[in-house]
């Protein structure tokens, strides 16, 4: 799972014309120690994308999208904010929500 920093965000995630997934979480945070591993799966098995970004190495991303808690997954369409997951998640809730912007 390729981690983005703010330059790259623009390019991977609001020109990419698919479903991205971006989780958003920190080093020293529980649940995305346990968030990790499941993402990581899915990216595998999927057919859209998935990055990360590091809240305390890209502060104004998180700033940008106001990440008050990780992790905190957001689902973008066509490069639009659709929806956003906060806490953890289980690999069925991801799918099912992105099987809702198909």
């Amino acid at each position: 799972m390729k981690e983005l920093n703010t330059q790259e965000f623009d390019t991977h995630v609001l020109e990419n014309e698919g479903i991205v997934l971006v989780d958003f979480s920190a080093t020293w945070c529980g649940p995305c120690k346990m968030q990790k591993p499941i993402l990581e799966e899915l990216e595998s098995e999927v057919d859209f994308d998935i990055y990360s970004v590091d809240v305390d190495r890209s502060p104004e991303l998180a700033g940008r999208y106001n990440v008050n808690a990780v992790p905190s997954m957001m689902l973008f369409k066509k490069g639009t904010l659709k929806n956003t997951l906060v806490g953890f998640q289980a690999k069925e809730v991801i799918l099912e929500e992105v099987e809702k912007l198909k």
